[in-house]
């Protein structure tokens, strides 16, 4: 059935079939647009262009595969990052995207998640090692401007690999344990920073622990699929 479902996906959405590194494809038109990363430890990897946004959540809330947000906390839903999700609630949402597209959908790896934020550079923020105004959402990022809550997805430019909000925003879930020797799993990682903090937690190498069932207005996600 799986097989069965990718190639009607190929068939009447033959750009998610055929896209190569740094194109965008869609598997569905519930589904996220998905970037088609360079090639990462062996892996062919899409991934969401912008966080998961609350026109997206709401798709899969009116299916029944995911529980309603009902707080956007006064700042609008559509395309607003969704807020106020576990991290199994953006697993259960993975998974509602794997079942309607045939792809495999899920939060990425912690590797995937700085590899895709990083985008070839080296430095601190994939522009550079210092902060500049215009370029991402974060407490005190842009002198003579109100940083309190998110902002629409895509309201500032999209890094080399062409994904937006990689740093600010909001904290994104990531699939790893912290720490990750351990067994029971009492904590899973955010990566990126968000508007409530500072520009040092929006660095590529920045992670947050925090506790798997909590529901913060200052953490959202994106998915990955594999191609």
């Amino acid at each position: 059935m799986k097989r069965g479902l990718a190639a009607l996906v190929a068939l009447f959405f033959p750009a998610a079939a055929a896209a190569a590194p740094g194109e965008s494809a869609r598997d569905h038109p519930l589904a996220p647009e998905m970037v088609l990363l360079p090639r990462f430890e062996g892996h062919d990897l899409a991934m969401a262009r912008t966080e998961t946004t609350f026109a997206q959540w709401d798709a899969c809330a009116a299916a029944g595969a995911c529980p309603r947000v009902a707080d956007d906390h006064g700042w609008g839903r559509g395309a607003r990052p969704v807020i106020n999700v576990s991290w199994e609630d953006a697993a259960a949402y993975a998974r509602w995207l794997s079942a309607l597209t045939g792809r495999r959908y899920r939060l990425p790896s912690a590797a995937e998640w700085e590899f895709a934020a990083r985008a070839g550079s080296r430095t601190a923020y994939w522009w550079g090692d210092e902060m500049k105004p215009g370029v991402a959402r974060c407490r005190g990022c842009n002198p003579g401007v109100n940083d309190y809550g998110t902002m629409p997805a895509a309201s500032y430019p999209p890094n080399p690999f062409g994904l937006y909000d990689m740093n600010g925003n909001l904290w994104e879930w990531v699939a790893d344990c912290a720490p990750a020797a351990e067994k029971t799993c009492p904590a899973r990682l955010t990566r990126g920073g968000a508007w409530y903090y500072f520009s040092k937690q929006a660095k590529a190498e920045a992670a947050a622990p925090r506790p798997p069932a909590e529901r913060s207005f200052t953490v959202g996600f994106r998915v990955v699929s594999e191609r």
